[in-house]
């Protein structure tokens, strides 16, 4: 009696973990596991490195850049936040993983500047890795990449301390001219 009692317990619970197993990984694919956005995947190209924007940094002016990376120092200049990052290669699923060895050329380091800060989560500090999207605005003294930041996924020490930001403009404040007076918004003088 006891067999019977178990073997069914058994085979309803191995219906219900195969099941609840199968509807995530449906969703997983549905919805997407990446922690990057599919219209940063689609915009930005999955092969540029650190070492690729290093050789060639005018190819990749204003381009969508993804990185990994850990933040070692930030910094306040002209009213932006700049985390100075040591560059973490990322795996086939966009996460972050430590380079193969210490002299490899993709431990680099690049800035983060943050435009928008205020919004940005006070646990950054402490995120063990992340997931870094942001366009090439120029490099430092050393041959540093700059990234305006766009999106980022970090994840911290605790779970707790995991976020995701991206940076959103709110297009009702978004100046511009009225279609009857010519283009829109130049930056000069309306």
């Amino acid at each position: 009696m006891w067999k019977h009692i178990y073997m069914q317990w058994f085979s309803e619970s191995w219906k219900t973990w195969c099941g609840r197993t199968i509807l995530l990984m449906v969703l997983c694919i549905a919805i997407g596991c990446s922690p990057v956005p599919r219209k940063y995947l689609r915009e930005a190209d999955p092969k540029v490195t650190l070492t690729t924007i290093v050789g060639a940094p005018d190819l990749y002016q204003n381009k969508l850049i993804i990185l990994g990376g850990v933040i070692l120092e930030e910094e306040m200049k002209d009213g932006r936040l700049w985390l100075h990052s040591k560059n973490r290669p990322l795996d086939q699923d966009y996460r972050p993983q430590l380079p193969p060895s210490v002299d490899d050329p993709e431990g680099g380091w690049y800035w983060v500047v943050v435009e928008n800060h205020q919004r940005f989560p006070p646990s950054h500090h402490h995120w063990a890795d992340m997931t870094v999207v942001g366009r090439l605005i120029g490099m430092a003294p050393g041959k540093e990449p700059m990234l305006s930041l766009v999106y980022v996924r970090g994840w911290g020490l605790q779970s707790t301390h995991d976020a995701v930001w991206e940076d959103v403009v709110d297009a009702n404040y978004i100046p511009s001219r009225p279609a009857g007076l010519g283009g829109g918004f130049t930056g000069g003088q309306p």
